[in-house]
């Protein structure tokens, strides 16, 4: 659900070495230290380019939630809202962060508000959909999962997740046949995997 921003540039014209700079860019799929480093870096050389400076924060705030570092996370999340505050995907970041603590009325006030910015970020209704889960609304998860699966219908997890959601407000007929047709994606996927 967290986003990471690539912004594509020239690390020689950003006074920031390349392995720090791609190490801030790559902070979604680096599960070690380096990119804090190098997103710290990117900040403290007082980025002339905002945007450049707002992905530093958002990365580094992805790279603090890996860690397990939510606070942190969400310090890094409110630099780069304060400095850019139209930015969907750190509003939504920092919304799965607060989701982490158990802050969900917060954490739903941020996927309301990233989504009111971006009504086509899929990523913002899956984390709401997670947070009326946990909540307990699952009529509001089941409305967000649909807008998803509208989208992307031949998904059997995001499938199998609205039946778990209708079993559980009683609707078993619903729950059932979302059951079998992720079963039957599965069984399709399966068979056309080359041998």
């Amino acid at each position: 659900m967290a986003a990471a921003i690539v912004v594509a540039c020239a690390p020689a014209a950003l006074a920031v070495n390349e392995d720090d700079w791609d190490s801030c860019a790559r902070a979604a799929e680096l599960s070690s230290d380096r990119p804090i480093r190098g997103c710290t870096a990117v900040i403290k050389a007082g980025e002339r380019m905002l945007a450049h400076l707002v992905a530093a924060y958002n990365n580094r705030g992805l790279a603090f939630r890996s860690n397990g570092e939510v606070d942190r996370a969400i310090a890094d999340y409110d630099q780069a809202i304060r400095l850019m505050p139209d930015y969907h995907v750190a509003i939504n970041n920092r919304g799965v962060a607060l989701m982490a603590k158990g802050e969900f009325d917060r954490a739903i006030a941020d996927f309301d508000r990233a989504i009111q910015l971006r009504p086509d970020y899929l990523a913002a209704f899956g984390a709401r959909a997670a947070a009326y889960a946990r909540k307990g609304q699952f009529d509001r998860a089941i409305a967000d999962l649909d807008v998803i699966i509208k989208v992307d219908p031949k998904n059997p997890l995001l499938i199998r997740e609205r039946g778990a959601m209708k079993a559980k407000l009683g609707d078993q007929i619903g729950a059932d046949a979302d059951f079998r047709r992720a079963e039957a994606l599965v069984s399709r996927e399966v068979q056309q995997r080359p041998r």
